[in-house]
């Protein structure tokens, strides 16, 4: 019990270091600049560039009607991890909107400012990842769209950026959507690098003597659904189960260290999962296959 709150904790400092770093880049250099990045974020530049209104208000007002729309969908359970990384990321960004006053970083050249901010927001980002942390904004509409729609989450957020970024240009030129589009590439490139490498997905398999209470996790709180693949150790001529499952790189690492902790001795092999189509998923499985 005492590790895992040591965990927790570290998970969240972590999280934090991540906000910091999200926060004091989007501050600095993202929003004296008015470049896009996608997301809530730069929805949010595109009102203060346009209205005047600072950034701040609109990230508070857009998390709370995200936050809900979620409850209301979704519910509380499942809304409650966004409400967390919500409101963490709006007070941190609220309270580093004038650190430039004591930071005085200018930099002039574009192309240095687009490659920091790429860099930084992919370090952030990874850390949020890492610690098990959502920071909300779109990432909240894209967990609806594929929960309500069955649209991918990839390809949800996807379309969401697309949108805002393309009313970004009408407004603010085709320049901006050039540099945006850089900015999302090289940070998607460094949480790739750090994270997740570089596939949409893992294919896990899993040699345990604690099968039960993993099927039970990937089932419940990954939402993914698993096959068994019966097998026989090539030494011992022992027959037993392996199971396989997929999952979307973003819950790889949580599902990694939860089957650890269940079963230390587990033999585990990840795989890169460039496409995956079709299968099953947690809200596909009927009801007497969730108890598995």
């Amino acid at each position: 019990m005492i590790k895992k709150k040591q965990k927790e904790l570290i998970n969240f400092l972590i999280f934090l270091i991540g906000i910091f770093i999200i926060s004091i880049t989007f501050n600095v250099l993202v929003v004296p600049n008015n470049y896009m990045i996608g997301g809530l974020s730069g929805l949010s530049i595109l009102f203060n560039y346009l209205f005047k209104i600072d950034v701040v208000y609109i990230l508070i007002l857009g998390n709370v009607l995200l936050i809900l729309i979620s409850a209301f969908t979704l519910g509380i359970k499942e809304t409650t991890p966004h409400i967390i990384g919500s409101l963490i990321y709006t007070s941190v960004v609220y309270l580093t909107e004038n650190i430039n006053s004591i930071l005085n970083i200018h930099i002039t050249s574009v192309f240095l400012n687009v490659v920091a901010i790429g860099v930084l927001m992919g370090i952030g980002y990874t850390c949020a990842y890492l610690a098990g942390y959502s920071t909300g904004g779109t990432d909240i509409l894209g967990i609806i769209l594929k929960k309500k729609f069955g649209i991918p989450l990839g390809q949800a957020l996807f379309i969401l950026n697309i949108i805002i970024l393309a009313t970004s240009t009408v407004v603010l030129g085709f320049e901006m959507l050039i540099i945006s589009l850089i900015i999302r590439f090289i940070e998607t490139k460094m949480i790739d690098s750090f994270l997740i490498g570089i596939s949409d997905s893992k294919v896990i398999f899993v040699k345990s003597e604690k099968t039960k209470e993993i099927k039970d996790f990937i089932i419940n709180e990954i939402k993914s659904g698993i096959s068994e693949l019966k097998v026989t150790t090539g030494y011992k001529k022992k027959e037993g189960d392996i199971i396989m499952c997929v999952v979307p790189t973003e819950k790889y690492m949580k599902l990694k260290n939860k089957i650890i902790s269940i079963d230390k001795d587990a033999f585990i092999t990840i795989l890169d999962a460039y496409e995956v189509y079709g299968g099953t998923n947690r809200y596909k499985l009927p009801l007497h296959d969730m108890r598995i």
